[in-house]
């Protein structure tokens, strides 16, 4: 009852008659609000809320974890989120062109669907309960935007964020980020996190993604909500795609970073020593090429963060 209420008070407050009537439709594991009424927004869009239980109302309090883009469609992963990581997962149906209301959308979490949520389902309240989870660049930066502000997100997961990879802004020092894509986001999210004095894993984590369809079960909630002593890095291992290295061409390094609660991601060292020095870093292609002119031998690779290190070897041929 208390929902219905909520709902006919929205469309009281917006004050506007809606040609398609607004309707919560019940699942096992889930509840959608067909045409979810916003003063913000309008009824445009459809609001599902997965849910770890079969039916609310809820035994006892989860966090929550929300979603751009998922609708009703994706119900069987949405369900097995909600059940496998013990969450909500609140997800609304965004397309590519809505984010050019971004300014809309923000004031539409802020004001509107965090408050309903935290109001009408048993939610762990706090920011650091909340995550924000979305795909693509245009819902990355209305994304960071959100994640910005005080007091509303803990944890933020972007998958194939494109140029929004980078330029981070300073955020709360409690605050988590997790970046999944290709190299050069990769690379960027990496170099552009530790310049403002973030540190791998206690604030932020990175996982190479070739496949966004099932962005699903690669969100790693375990992480995002994990306390900073489980989070923090405990070792870096590196491996090469190929152990010799002829003129002219080049082999890839990838290095995984194992963090204390058994986490593991991918680590991309923006600066890589050698020795001898015959060897070049490309962070953005994560490649090593030979410079001109280095005599054929063994290498040594060596990074690391946090006076945490890898080191692997390479044998380059003769030119």
């Amino acid at each position: 009852m208390k929902k219905l209420f909520l709902l006919l008070l929205c469309l009281l407050c917006a004050g506007v008659c809606w040609a398609e009537e607004s309707r919560l439709i019940i699942n096992p594991g889930r509840e959608t609000f067909v045409h979810f009424p916003s003063e913000i927004m309008g009824s445009d869009y459809t609001l599902t809320v997965f849910l770890p239980e079969e039916f609310v109302p809820l035994s006892k309090r989860y966090p929550v974890v929300y979603l751009f883009g998922p609708g009703p469609k994706q119900a069987e992963a949405g369900h097995a989120l909600a059940a496998k990581e013990q969450v909500l997962a609140v997800a609304v149906n965004f397309e590519e062109e809505d984010y050019k209301e971004a300014d809309k959308i923000v004031r539409f979490l802020a004001r509107e669907l965090v408050p309903y949520i935290d109001t009408n389902y048993l939610t762990l309240a706090a920011p650091n309960r909340r995550v924000l989870a979305v795909q693509g660049d245009k819902a990355a930066k209305v994304a960071k935007e959100l994640f910005y502000k005080p007091n509303l997100f803990g944890a933020l997961a972007l998958f194939s964020p494109g140029a929004e990879a980078g330029n981070w802004e300073n955020f709360a020092p409690s605050a988590r980020v997790f970046v999944a894509g290709n190299q050069s986001e990769l690379a960027a999210a990496q170099a552009s996190l530790e310049r403002v004095n973030k540190t791998y894993g206690r604030d932020f984590a990175l996982s190479y993604r070739g496949d966004n369809k099932d962005w699903f079960s690669a969100l790693p909630l375990g992480y995002l909500l994990s306390a900073p002593n489980k989070a923090a890095l405990k070792r870096l291992e590196a491996r090469v795609s190929d152990d010799k290295l002829a003129p002219g061409g080049a082999v890839a390094l990838r290095v995984k970073a194992r963090l204390k609660g058994g986490f593991l991601f991918d680590y991309v060292p923006p600066v890589v020593r050698f020795s001898p020095p015959y060897l070049i870093w490309n962070a953005g292609l994560g490649t090593l090429e030979m410079l001109p002119g280095a005599e054929s031998g063994s290498v040594k690779i060596q990074g690391g963060v946090d006076k945490i290190t890898f080191s692997t070897k390479i044998t380059l041929k003769k030119q």
